[in-house]
């Protein structure tokens, strides 16, 4: 699983074999306007598209203290400021307020997450319409979406914002 550079928003900077991702603090990159990339969410989508099978990846999200990882239906929209959720085309689980991790339902649904995250395992189940997400380091359930998926599902990852005071610098990493 890689990411896609043409959907990534021109803060984000992406490691040159594209599975690693990070918030640059510094100036917005130059990168050309297009309809695929995002323009307010600081997001990047994964290079290949999901219709049918089996699939599993697993996110590092150590030392982070925001982040959304999960789908996007491959249409959904990347302009503007988007509501995160399933009748949006997303299919994601957050980490926000630095040890607060909810699924971005309408409206959002607490997890019950006892330890930080340091890795995400993500699984989908396309042909059963599954998305599960799990503490990758023990395999423990955090949340499931049963959904009749839309067409293409394509990954999704927000690194979330940096701060000046060193918060949330670590990237994301498949």
């Amino acid at each position: 699983l890689t990411l896609d550079p043409g959907t990534a928003h021109q803060r984000l900077i992406l490691s040159d074999d594209c599975t690693i991702v990070a918030y640059g603090n510094l100036h917005p990159q130059p990168l050309q306007d297009s309809p695929k990339r995002f323009d307010v969410e600081v997001s990047v989508l994964g290079s290949e598209a999901f219709s049918s099978g089996v699939h599993y990846w697993e996110v590092v999200v150590a030392e982070k203290t925001q982040w959304v990882i999960g789908l996007a239906h491959e249409a959904a929209s990347r302009k503007g400021s988007i509501q995160i959720q399933p009748s949006r085309g997303f299919y994601c689980i957050v980490m926000h307020d630095g040890n607060q991790y909810s699924a971005c339902t309408e409206p959002w649904t607490r997890l019950n997450v006892r330890d930080k995250l340091d890795k995400v395992g993500v699984f989908l189940d396309y042909d059963q319409g599954l998305l599960i997400f799990y503490n990758a380091d023990d395999m423990s359930w955090l949340y499931t979406f049963r959904e009749k998926f839309p067409g293409k599902l394509c990954s999704y990852f927000s690194p979330g914002q940096s701060h000046a005071n060193g918060k949330n610098v670590q990237p994301l990493r498949i």
